[in-house]
Formats: C-alpha cells, sequence, structure tokens
C-alpha cells in the first residue's frame, strides 16, 4: 500500500534536478562527495529539508529506521523513512539483528520509495541497539550481517546496498575483515567512522588508523568523525583510501558546513561563513517547519538543540540559550531569535 507524502517546506528552494535512482550514475559515484550523516532525532525530514535549501549538492540519509519497526510498527515508524523529491540524491538508513527482516524491508522500502540507495546501520554504539545485535553489535557477528547485506541486495531491486561501520569493536583494524565480508556479499560502498565501539563523542577520531583501514577496502570508502570545517573536510579527503566525507554532528545546526566543504572539494572558494542573521532566518524556517510537523510544544522543545548550534560562537549565545530553554511558544522563541540577531542583550 502507497503512502502518501506530504510536503512541508518553507523554505525558499534553489534549483535541484531530480534524480532516478535506475540512472546508471549510483549516488557514490558523484565526486566531490560529501553526505549528512545519518542521526537519531536530527536527520529527520524536516531537517533534511533544510539542509537541501542550503546545500543542493550533497547526499542526505534518513534516520536510522528498525527493519522490523517497518514491518510491525506501521505508519509511525514508515515516517521515519519518509522524503520528498527535493531531498534527493537519498539514502534510507535502516538497522536491525534480524538478517531477514533486514531483506524484507529493503524489498519494501525499494519497491514504495525508490531512494537512490539503502544503508545498513552496522555503528551505532548506542547499548540498547548493540544489546540486541543490531548496530554496532553486527560487527560482532559478521556471519548473520554478511547474510543481511545478501538479504538487502537480493530484494533491493537494483538500488545499491552500502554499510556504515566502525573501525572496530576492540581493535581498530576489525572494520577492513567484517567490512570486505560485507563487500563480497554485495555492498557498493562502505562508510567508516573513524572510533572504536566504547570510543565517547569527544575521543578523537583516529584518521590515520581509518585511512590505513580504507586501502585495503575493495569499496568506495567515505571517511567520517571530528569534521567541524570546510578545511577539516579536505584533509580527510585528501587521505589515501578515503573517496568521500561524512559530517554529522559538526552538520547539527549548521547545514553551511556541508555546503562550503562541498565547494572547497570541488575547487572552489567557499563562500564565507553566515553571519548572524543569515544563521537565524534558516533558524527560523527551521522552527517554523518543526511546529507545523510535530506541534508547537513538541516542535520548540525539540528545536532546543538545533538553536543552540546555530547560535553558539557569539558573546552573548549563552544568555540568548537560557533565555530560550525558559520559553516554550513559537512566537516567544522567535522573540529572542529575532532579539539575538539585531544585538538585543538578555543580560
Amino acid at each position: 500500500m502507497k503512502r502518501k507524502k506530504t510536503v512541508y517546506c518553507t523554505l525558499p528552494r534553489m534549483e535541484i534536478q531530480k534524480q532516478n535512482p535506475t540512472t546508471e550514475e549510483r549516488w557514490f559515484d558523484k565526486r566531490p562527495l560529501v553526505c549528512l550523516a545519518p542521526m537519531e532525532a536530527v536527520t529527520d525530514r524536516v531537517y533534511r529539508q533544510v539542509v537541501r535549501s542550503v546545500a543542493p549538492e550533497v547526499i542526505l540519509y534518513t534516520e536510522f529506521v528498525s527493519a522490523s519497526g517497518l514491518e510491525y510498527g506501521g505508519d509511525k515508524v514508515w515516517k521515519m523513512a519518509l522524503f520528498e523529491e527535493m531531498e534527493r540524491p537519498i539514502v534510507v538508513q535502516l538497522y536491525d539483528h534480524d538478517a531477514d527482516a533486514l531483506g524484507r524491508m529493503a524489498g519494501e522500502v525499494a519497491r514504495e520509495l525508490h531512494p537512490e540507495g539503502l544503508d545498513l546501520n552496522m555503528g551505532c554504539p548506542v547499548r540498547k541497539v548493540t544489546k540486541r545485535g543490531a548496530g554496532c553489535g553486527m560487527m560482532a557477528d559478521p556471519e548473520n550481517s554478511a547474510r543481511a547485506v545478501k538479504n538487502m541486495v537480493d530484494q533491493a531491486e537494483g538500488i545499491p546496498v552500502s554499510v556504515k561501520m566502525r573501525l572496530g569493536i576492540k581493535e581498530k583494524n576489525e572494520v577492513v575483515e567484517v567490512a570486505s565480508a560485507m563487500v563480497e556479499a554485495g555492498a557498493q560502498q562502505v562508510t567508516i567512522h573513524a572510533r572504536l565501539k566504547a570510543d565517547r563523542p569527544r575521543t578523537p577520531a583516529d584518521w590515520e588508523a581509518m585511512s590505513q583501514a580504507a586501502t585495503h577496502i575493495q569499496a568506495t570508502i567515505i571517511g567520517n568523525g571530528d569534521i567541524w570545517t570546510p578545511e577539516d573536510a579536505q584533509k580527510m579527503a585528501s587521505l589515501d583510501g578515503i573517496d568521500g566525507v561524512m559530517i554529522g554532528r559538526g552538520a547539527i545546526g549548521n547545514p553551511w558546513v556541508l555546503h562550503r566543504s562541498w565547494q572547497l572539494l570541488s575547487g572552489q572558494e567557499p563562500d564565507p561563513a553566515p553571519g548572524k542573521e543569515e544563521r537565524i532566518r534558516v533558524a527560523l524556517a527551521h522552527l517554523e517547519m518543526n511546529v507545523k510537523v510535530k506541534g508547537e510544544r513538541r516542535g520548540v522543545l525539540e528545536m532546543r538543540k538545533m538553536i543552540r548550534n546555530y547560535i553558539k560562537g557569539y558573546p552573548d549565545s549563552r544568555n540568548t540559550w537560557l533565555k530560550l530553554i525558559e520559553v516554550e511558544t513559537l512566537r516567544d522563541t522567535a522573540k529572542i531569535l529575532e532579539g539575538f540577531a539585531i544585538g538585543h542583550s538578555f543580560v
């Protein structure tokens, strides 16, 4: 049964050529290759459309979606996988421990949504995910993971299947053997997050280990971890074995880093970093879209982590943030952001 998709983007849209997922060029054949990382409760349809309005050239990923949830959870879970035409090229990321469910739902997503790619999450380190053998837990069971990849490839109707994983669970060279097994099973692209399963976000990403591993994996390799600036993206992209970059936390509330990174990797002079007024213009549009889709209270509260990044780096950002967390309405939040844009002090 086809599910109706609703267009709700209120940002000015840049001209975006629609992609045909059945064309010969695969999404990871593009150069330069810059991607928005899949992040739970961050890369939803609202933020993907915000990013697309700023960075028309990058590859977008959905949040990671449970295959079993798609099969048994109904429309609530399916909403996480839905996307608009303007979001293409896009990759739908699935996760689960059930290799058969992953295959069935890869086929269902392929038939219903026709994304440019299907990705298997083998990198999420969160305990509630890994203790079920999903996410990074799949790296501990390469046999089951390879079966999942093969099932996905067999049922994906020609849409390329990729995997995203970490350097390893305990050792930083584990990714070579595991990723190679996934490629043998049919995966055409591998993304490596340059940390181990137990590493905290503040643990520096090991780009050297990632590069060394990448040179031994026979697939297109995208690097991920600690990209905060276009210069970081350029440095990672220049490493041996790395074909593209994926930006995660550095892109939360900062869609411009994706576009500016793409420009630099294209050999262009990146646009200047956005000023305060531009940041607030996009933040307000993002806020309004979130409220429209999720309701006022939820839409405002969920935006707090995003807004904190939109405004950080300015002398008055902390006081503005403290004021923002006191309000729960669209009107009050917008009023504070508008004041911040023109230099109003909340001391």
